[in-house]
C-alpha cells in the first residue's frame, strides 16, 4: 500500500513538472514570436503582463526602454498609460462615493454649484457623476488650446484644469443618451474626488484603491519622475525611431497614470478573482457594465462602463481599456470566463492591440466562429418596416472634426430574413448582425449582442452599434450632398489645371488676353488648399497651441479669401466671353465653389480661430 501510494505521488509530481515544462516551453515560444515582432515593427521596447486569476504567466519586458542607454524593459519600468488613467480615477470615485453623502446618480452641480459647465436640460436631465465615467454627459473632447500645460511646473488643482477645459463643458444633448468618448468627463471626475475628499484625487486613488491592490510604484505622474525606472518614449520616422520628451498634459485624471507589467499583473488578478477587499462582486459588476446610455437603459448590457468597456475577443467577452500618448501607447483586457488577462504598453506610438492579439492567438487560438448555444431568431417584419434605411452618425467627440462623420460615414441596413447587412453609403456590405431578440443583435461572431435598435419617446429610429449612436435620415439627401461636393471638387480641379495652361500659354503671346475670370476660380483653388494645410498644420501639432501660430493664422485669412474669390468668380459669371463651352465650364465650376464655400461654412471652418479653439 506504502509503494502504491509512493508511486501515485511520484506519477503526480511527474505529472505537474511535466505541465510546467510545457507552460514554460509555451511561454518562451510566444515571447520569442513577440521579440521577432516588435523587432519587425520597429518598437523599441514592451511592457507586458499576462497573468491567470492564480497564476502568472509571463510578468516582464522585452526590447529596449531606452535604446541610447542600452537598457531593456523590466518588470519594474514604469510606462505612460494615457487613457488607462480613467479606469483607476472611475474606481478612485466610484470607491469614494460610497462613504459620502453622495451617489454615482447624484448630479454634478449638488457636488459642487461652481463648476463652470453649461446644460441646457438641466432642469429635467441634469448631468450626474454616472454620466461623467461612462462618458453619457454630451461634453466635447479636448480643444486644442487645452491639451497641454505649459504654465505649472507642479500638477495644479484640478479645479484650475476645468477652467481652461470651459470649452468642452457644454452639454450637446440630453445626458443619459448618447455616448462620446470626452477626455474632460475625467478631468471633472477628478475634480470630485477632490473635491468631497479634500486632497488631491492622485493621493486618494494611491491610498484607496492602488496601495489595496498592491500597485506600489504606480501613480498619477504629471512630470517624469526622475528617480524611477521611467521607458523613455519614441516616434517613429519612417524607418527609424527618435526619442520623445515627455510631454506634460492638461488631463490629470484622464491621462497621467504610470504604471509596469509587476503592478498591472496585480490589478488584472484583482479584476479576475472578483477579490471583495475593496469592492463587493455587484460593485464590480456595475464598473463594467453600462446604466446609463440609451442602449442601456432599453437593454443592451455590454459597452463601456466606469472606466471600463467591454469587448468580445477569441471567443470571450473581455473588459478593458487602451490609451495614446506622445511615445507610448499601451492596452489591457482581461476575460473571467477565460481566466485570462493580458497588459500591454510600448514605448513608441503605435498599436498595442496588435501585441494583445498575438497574445491571445497564442493562449485561445483564433475561435473565429460563433459560439455554441447562441440563439438567433428570424427578424419580425415590424422591425423591418419600422428600422430599414439609411441611418448617420450623431454623437462625434470632437465638433471641430465632426464633419468627417457626416461625408462618406453612414450605415444602410438592410434586412435579410434572420441577418442584418449593414452597408456604407455607397452600398458597400461591412458587418453582418444576427437576430438575438428584443431589438438586440449579435455583430458577426459574438457571443454578446453589441447592436441595438431603438424607437424614441419622439418615436425617431435609432440604431446603437459597439457604442455609436446613429439616427435614420435621407440616403438620397447624404447622396446628394456627396457626389455635389465630389462633382464640384472635380470641376475645381479641372479647371485649374486648364487656368494653369491657360496662363502658360498666354504668357507668350503679344496681346495678353484679360485673366481675370481664370484668377477668379484659380484664387478660389489656391485659397482652399490653403485653408486646409493651414487646418492641417494647425491640428498635427496642438502643441503648439499656446496662441496665434502661422498655421492657424493661414488657415483663419484663407478661409475669407476662398468666400471672397468664390463671390468675385460668382460675379464674373456675368462678364464672360460669348463662348458656350467655356461659359457652362465657369458656370459649374462657380456654382460649384459656392456649394463648397457653403458647406465649409456650415460645417464651421471659415473663420474659425484655431489659437482659441
Amino acid at each position: 500500500m506504502k509503494k502504491l501510494c509512493s508511486q501515485s505521488l511520484i506519477l503526480a509530481l511527474l505529472l505537474i513538472h511535466s505541465s510546467l515544462a510545457f507552460g514554460q516551453k509555451n511561454t518562451e515560444v510566444l515571447i520569442d514570436s513577440l521579440e521577432s515582432f516588435i523587432q519587425e515593427k520597429l518598437i523599441p521596447g514592451a511592457m507586458i503582463s499576462i497573468v491567470k486569476s492564480d497564476s502568472l504567466i509571463f510578468v516582464g519586458g522585452i526590447g529596449y526602454a531606452d535604446i541610447e542607454k542600452n537598457e531593456k524593459v523590466s518588470a519594474q519600468h514604469l510606462f505612460r498609460q494615457a487613457s488607462i488613467s480613467k479606469s483607476f480615477t472611475a474606481l478612485g470615485l466610484f470607491q469614494l462615493l460610497k462613504d459620502s453623502p453622495y451617489k454615482l446618480n447624484s448630479p454634478i452641480r449638488e457636488i459642487d454649484p461652481e463648476i463652470p459647465f453649461t446644460n441646457p436640460w438641466q432642469a429635467d436631465a441634469p448631468v450626474r457623476v454616472s454620466h461623467l465615467l461612462e462618458h453619457t454627459s454630451g461634453f466635447e473632447d479636448f480643444h486644442l488650446h487645452a491639451i497641454y500645460n505649459k504654465k505649472d511646473s507642479t500638477l495644479p488643482p484640478i479645479r484650475n484644469m476645468l477652467e481652461d477645459h470651459r470649452k468642452s463643458l457644454h452639454a450637446r444633448w440630453q445626458a443619459g443618451t448618447k455616448k462620446a468618448y470626452a477626455n474632460p468627463n475625467y478631468i471633472l471626475a477628478g475634480h470630485l474626488i477632490e473635491k468631497i475628499a479634500g486632497g488631491s484625487f492622485d493621493q486618494y486613488i494611491k491610498e484607496n484603491i492602488l496601495h489595496p491592490i498592491g500597485m506600489n510604484l504606480s501613480g498619477f505622474y504629471f512630470k517624469k519622475p526622475e528617480d524611477k525606472l521611467f521607458a523613455q518614449g519614441y516616434q517613429r520616422i519612417g524607418i527609424s525611431l527618435s526619442p520623445i520628451e515627455f510631454t506634460t498634459i492638461n488631463g490629470g485624471p484622464a491621462g497621467d497614470f504610470c504604471t509596469n507589467a509587476s503592478d498591472m499583473a496585480a490589478y488584472l488578478q484583482y479584476m479576475l478573482r472578483r477579490d471583495t477587499s475593496i469592492f463587493t462582486r455587484a460593485e464590480l459588476e456595475r464598473i463594467e457594465n453600462p446604466r446609463t446610455s440609451i442602449a442601456a437603459k432599453h437593454g443592451l448590457s455590454v459597452g463601456y462602463g466606469l472606466g471600463n468597456y467591454s469587448l468580445w475577443k477569441n471567443g470571450f467577452l473581455f473588459h478593458g481599456h487602451g490609451g495614446q500618448i506622445e511615445g507610448f501607447t499601451s492596452r489591457y483586457v482581461y476575460s473571467k470566463e477565460a481566466d485570462i488577462g493580458v497588459a500591454v504598453a510600448i514605448n513608441r506610438n503605435g498599436n498595442a492591440n496588435e501585441l494583445i492579439d498575438e497574445i491571445l492567438r497564442h493562449l485561445l487560438g483564433n475561435q473565429n466562429h460563433a459560439p455554441k448555444g447562441r440563439l438567433t431568431y428570424a427578424i419580425p417584419d415590424s422591425i423591418k418596416n419600422k428600422f430599414s434605411g439609411f441611418y448617420e452618425f450623431n454623437s462625434p467627440k470632437s465638433e471641430l472634426i465632426g464633419f468627417t462623420d457626416k461625408m462618406l460615414a453612414g450605415l444602410i441596413l438592410d434586412f435579410q430574413k434572420e441577418k442584418l447587412i449593414t452597408r456604407t453609403l455607397l452600398g458597400k456590405a461591412k458587418d453582418t448582425l444576427y437576430y438575438a431578440g428584443n431589438n438586440q443583435f449579435y455583430v458577426n461572431n459574438e457571443g454578446v449582442p453589441s447592436a441595438i435598435l431603438i424607437e424614441t419617446d419622439s418615436e425617431e429610429a435609432v440604431f446603437w452599434i459597439n457604442d455609436h449612436y446613429t439616427e435614420k435620415k435621407s440616403r438620397l439627401k447624404r447622396l446628394l450632398i456627396f457626389f455635389g461636393l465630389l462633382f464640384s471638387f472635380l470641376f475645381l480641379a479641372a479647371f485649374t489645371i486648364y487656368a494653369l495652361v491657360w496662363f502658360i500659354r498666354n504668357a507668350f503671346k503679344k496681346d495678353k488676353a484679360y485673366p481675370f475670370n481664370h484668377l477668379a476660380l484659380l484664387g478660389v483653388a489656391v485659397f482652399f488648399s490653403l485653408t486646409f494645410v493651414g487646418f492641417g498644420g494647425s491640428v498635427s501639432d496642438p502643441k503648439s497651441f499656446t496662441g496665434l501660430s502661422f498655421s492657424s493664422l493661414l488657415m483663419y485669412v484663407s478661409s475669407y479669401a476662398l468666400i471672397a474669390m468664390t463671390l468675385f468668380s460668382i460675379y464674373r459669371c456675368f462678364k464672360l466671353p460669348k463662348k458656350r463651352g467655356f461659359q457652362l465650364f465657369y458656370v459649374a465650376t462657380s456654382f460649384g465653389a459656392l456649394a463648397i464655400s457653403m458647406y465649409l461654412w456650415d460645417i464651421g471652418i471659415i473663420g474659425l480661430k484655431l489659437w482659441s479653439y
